[in-house]
């Protein structure tokens, strides 16, 4: 029988949160002290919960990250199909509830993990993790935009690896955009980074990084190369940039890129990034 594709959503996360005490959530509204209880107990769960039968990556992994513009542009589901139906994961920013996202494999299982960022009326948008496998655990994380008053979401989803021990986290980042300085956006790293260290195993941290500053990229690579994580080059590097400087990255640790490339679509103000991993860890 085939396994029902799972859309997380948060009211679900909620439920497994209480039957389970396993998955954790930091809604905007949290206080200091709420969001680092709650790291403090995603971290706790890492490498720790279940593996469903058969529900185990393998390499090499195909990858995929891009900003799909709330699926507001026509085409947007042909591209995503064409240029990521063949990929375990996929991290997807800006991605609509609205939008089924699961016709993009209509004939196999795939798994949705969401993290609710912008909401406007019946819009309801953030970050969401597109798997062939089922998550071992999820944990959503917000950050609000200063001046607009508006949630950046990140969705942290770890999976089981066929032959290995280890498990890989996946990381989906939408990162504060209008600031005038640079820590609002270090703030939204923090709870990532004390993943990061606690996880032992491989990781990908993908997604819309905002960088279109100097200032903006230089944290984002000091703050991942402390924990190992180093960026997945592009040539030719074609790359959504802003004032000169690319917004959407991949980084990994642990994993080395076999092949990488940059996919031009008109379904999104984004470009799509590719990469398919190997492990070496």
């Amino acid at each position: 029988m085939r396994t029902t594709p799972r859309l997380i959503t948060p009211a679900r996360l909620v439920l497994a949160m209480l039957l389970a005490g396993s998955l954790q959530a930091a809604p905007v509204s949290t206080t200091s002290q709420e969001l680092e209880g709650a790291v403090e107990g995603c971290a706790r769960h890492l490498g720790t919960m279940p593996v469903a039968l058969g529900q185990e990556l393998s390499f090499p992994l195909n990858v995929a990250s891009w900003n799909i513009q709330k699926s507001g542009n026509p085409g947007w589901l042909d591209d995503l199909t064409t240029f990521a139906g063949d990929t375990q994961l996929t991290f997807v920013q800006e991605a609509a509830l609205f939008a089924n996202l699961a016709e993009v494999r209509p004939n196999a299982p795939l798994y949705q993990s969401f993290s609710q960022g912008y909401t406007s009326g019946d819009l309801q948008t953030g970050v969401m993790t597109l798997s062939t496998h089922a998550p071992t655990m999820q944990c959503n994380f917000t950050r609000l935009e200063p001046w607009l008053g508006t949630p950046k979401a990140a969705a942290v989803t770890e999976h089981a690896l066929s032959g290995y021990s280890q498990r890989l986290l996946a990381i989906n980042l939408h990162a504060v955009n209008f600031t005038l300085g640079t820590e609002d956006l270090r703030q939204q790293l923090r709870p990532l980074k004390t993943l990061l260290s606690h996880h032992r195993g491989p990781v990908i941290l993908a997604g819309d990084f905002n960088t279109w500053s100097d200032a903006r990229q230089t944290l984002v690579d000091a703050a991942l190369a402390r924990y190992g994580l180093q960026p997945l080059g592009f040539e030719p590097d074609l790359r959504t940039t802003a004032f000169g400087r690319p917004l959407d990255h991949i980084f990994v640790r642990g994993l080395a890129a076999l092949h990488t490339e940059v996919i031009p679509v008109r379904s999104s103000d984004h470009n799509m990034l590719r990469a398919r991993l190997q492990l070496t860890m």
